[in-house]
């Protein structure tokens, strides 16, 4: 068995646990980034757009962190995938509003996280897709 084989013919509870994972590792990384804007950039920032910029990704942090993930993490408990599906692809967007914040400014402080975000909510939404499919096999050949 190779390791592409063994990765394509995993059990659906190995499956759950890969979103779960993913969906965990999401969700620290938006808390750490919860905080900085709280205690660091929120703060420090001077300029007023970008300080309205950094509010409005406070706000967006916090939905992602306390309502969106929170609800994901929930749903799989459940193993009601297509909430899980929905709320990661919210986390998604809500990292995108931020990051679109910042589109007229030279100074990005999140872009790195924004993205970061971004593409681990689109990993979950993929791997839950797989989760989605009824009694079909999870082999792609």
């Amino acid at each position: 068995m190779t390791l592409r084989s063994s990765i394509n013919h995993r059990s659906k509870e190995d499956i759950a646990g890969f979103a779960r994972l993913t969906l965990e590792i999401v969700n620290a990384n938006a808390s750490i980034t919860l905080d900085r804007i709280q205690k660091g950039y929120y703060v420090q920032t001077k300029d007023k757009e970008q300080k309205e910029a950094m509010k409005d990704c406070l706000a967006s942090y916090n939905m992602i962190v306390n309502v969106h993930l929170k609800e994901a993490l929930n749903a799989m408990n459940k193993g009601d995938y297509k909430i899980v599906k929905q709320r990661a692809y919210a986390a998604g967007i809500q990292a995108e509003t931020c990051d679109n914040k910042f589109k007229n400014s030279t100074m990005k402080p999140l872009k790195d996280t924004n993205r970061y975000v971004q593409n681990l909510c689109a990993i979950a939404m993929s791997i839950i897709n797989k989760l989605l499919l009824p009694n079909q096999p999870t082999s792609t050949y």
